[in-house]
């Protein structure tokens, strides 16, 4: 994992991080792995303003349903961490096998599911007590990275980047019951508001498969820059990080035509839009740096400096 850059700044962000603060404005929950961190960006300061320690090179991100909890994939460890979100602290460190990198929440129960990279599973995670606790594992496809659980809570939808597929679990059944052909290395996949159809950002396709959830099946591909990471939605409009292009791609959803390559920092990988839909923030991996997309005139309005390898792989925004 890429390690190195921006400790300048340790010692005044820990002084942050050690002083009270009121209840959470619009935040972003940004995954350094360089710097071992997680970093708390307050969105309308659009600055860094607390950082909590996450040993073991943190990636990946996902929030509780409340949004009061953060859980954070740790691949070198390996590992996840709960953070709460009211105290910045960790609370509980869980020691999994594997490669743990993706994960996904139950929107209704708050069950936790990690993509085991290195085996072909998702490891299950149950809330019991305020704790997390082991509860087993779904078999899927090889290397499974982006997930994602539909609004009901009943569908769970696993990336799995070595398969070249898509794999759709039953939840009550903890079964895999179908796999879906996709593009080239599927790695972040993302569902509309309404769980109706899934994104897959296809690495080595250089393109963005649309999935159909009811139907089973690929609708469409989206063409985009080279090596495509992630893809979020708003505003009508999907938007995918070139890890290599140093972009992002923006496409109408209604028509899956590309519409612009917005030029970013330096490796793009995660990206998230705001509640109100007004802007995308893009976790710029090789230049540590957020950028900030109005999502309207699709220009780049802002950069905010973090430290050291920001991934933000997931759902990073609340």
């Amino acid at each position: 994992m890429r390690l190195g850059g921006h400790r300048g700044a340790l010692l005044a962000l820990a002084l942050l991080a050690a002083l009270p603060h009121p209840a959470h404005a619009a935040e972003a929950l940004v995954t350094v792995q360089g710097d071992n961190a997680v970093e708390v960006v307050d969105l309308d300061a659009a600055k860094v303003v607390r950082r909590i320690p996450v040993s073991g090179s943190p990636a990946g991100i996902a929030l509780s349903p409340d949004r009061d909890t953060a859980y954070v994939t740790r691949p070198d460890l390996p590992g996840l961490a709960v953070i709460d979100l009211k105290t910045d602290t960790v609370v509980q460190d869980l020691t999994l096998p594997g490669g743990p990198l993706g994960i996904g929440v139950n929107p209704r129960a708050g069950t936790v599911y990690v993509a085991d990279w290195y085996a072909s599973r998702v490891l299950v995670l149950r809330p019991e007590s305020g704790r997390l606790v082991a509860d087993g594992e779904i078999a899927v496809g090889k290397s499974p990275s982006g997930l994602a659980v539909t609004p009901d809570g009943a569908t769970l939808l696993v990336a799995n980047r070595e398969a070249d597929s898509v794999s759709v679990v039953e939840i009550a059944a903890r079964k895999e019951v179908a796999r879906i052909p996709v593009g080239k290395h599927p790695f972040g996949l993302t569902l509309d508001a309404e769980g109706r159809r899934a994104y897959t950002a296809n690495v080595t396709g250089d393109d963005v498969s649309v999935i159909d959830v009811a139907a089973r099946r690929e609708v469409g591909r989206v063409k985009t820059g080279d090596r495509p990471y992630v893809v979020a939605l708003t505003g009508g409009r999907g938007f995918v990080t070139d890890q290599y292009a140093n972009s992002v791609t923006a496409f109408d959803l209604a028509t899956l035509a590309p519409l612009r390559a917005i030029d970013v920092g330096d490796h793009p990988e995660g990206v998230g839009a705001t509640r109100d839909g007004r802007f995308l923030y893009v976790a710029n991996w090789g230049s540590n740096t957020l950028s900030v997309i109005d999502a309207a005139t699709l220009q780049v309005v802002r950069e905010i400096p973090t430290g050291d390898g920001p991934r933000a792989f997931g759902d990073f925004l609340r």
